[in-house]
């Protein structure tokens, strides 16, 4: 009986609660919708990020399957040292070949080694492995001025996909620090102008939570417009613009993103709630 009574009072203190939010939510018409939009607007930032990553790492991806490089053999190379070769070289994700030797039209082509890369981070390594003194038998003349051009082609890909990783993660914190401080400052502003309504509440004995239930649930509103306005806003600016593949990134977005976008901001929402009135809840009342 007991854990039912509990249990009634929880569910009324959870209806209460979402309809007080709406109720205060419509109340501070201005200040809601300025919050909606510029919740939306850093919402719409973060969509642009992920956005351009996915787009960098795609191209990245498509430039790496691509990614080949062709050594000479001589022309009575060893067998089995090839073959020891090419057991070094499994350790590693790369696809080895070799070419039979070639007439193209007066000029011949010799055996060759064909190697396409699977993961470009390891194009140093593997060139490496292969201009190992043991296979000097196998390999005929290196060609050092096209291994230091592909390595320094493959080189400024891999920092152009650090730089954008990292520059992902920066602005992604930025900008949920940016939303969790827009939340609070809304709410300090809200809860400023009823600080008088709290204090009489906790005079006659209200429980904590059942003063903070409404901001709290208001800041989920909060986060879940802001949300959804972002993602339709983002949607439509997808459609206009032509650089990006936008069929691609919307069920990127779609499938790996926006779920978690929503549901993150329900939660700064309702965090950003919860940290601006638990001042008025646990503090000294001016």
């Amino acid at each position: 009986m007991k854990r039912k009574t509990k249990m009634e009072k929880t569910k009324k203190l959870i209806s209460r609660s979402f309809s007080e939010g709406l109720t205060q939510l419509w109340r501070n018409k201005f200040l809601s919708v300025m919050t909606i939009g510029l919740g939306a607007l850093i919402l719409i930032l973060l969509n642009l990020v992920f956005s351009v990553q996915y787009f960098a790492e795609k191209s990245l991806q498509d430039i790496e399957s691509r990614a080949d490089f062709s050594i000479a053999l001589r022309e009575n190379f060893d067998g089995f040292e090839l073959e020891a070769l090419q057991n070094d070289l499994s350790k590693f994700d790369v696809e080895t070949k070799v070419l039979e030797a070639h007439q193209f039209n007066d000029f011949p082509l010799p055996p060759r080694l064909y190697l396409k890369f699977r993961d470009i981070s390891q194009v140093s390594d593997i060139l490496e492995t292969i201009k190992n003194p043991r296979y000097v038998d196998i390999i005929a003349a290196w060609d050092t001025d096209g291994e230091r051009d592909f390595v320094n082609v493959i080189s400024k890909l891999l920092s152009l996909r650090k730089n954008v990783e990292r520059a992902a993660q920066i602005l992604i914190i930025l900008f949920i620090i940016g939303g969790v401080l827009l939340v609070i400052n809304t709410f300090r502003l809200v809860i400023f102008s009823r600080k008088n309504e709290i204090f009489i509440a906790r005079l006659v004995g209200a429980d904590p939570e059942f003063i903070m239930g409404p901001f709290v649930f208001e800041g989920a509103f909060l986060g879940f417009l802001a949300s959804i306005l972002s993602i339709v806003i983002f949607v439509f600016l997808l459609r206009e613009v032509t650089i990006f593949p936008g069929a691609a990134i919307f069920l990127h977005l779609w499938n790996n993103i926006f779920m978690w976008e929503v549901l993150a901001a329900i939660i700064v929402g309702m965090f950003g709630a919860w940290l601006a009135v638990r001042k008025y809840l646990f503090g000294k009342l001016q």
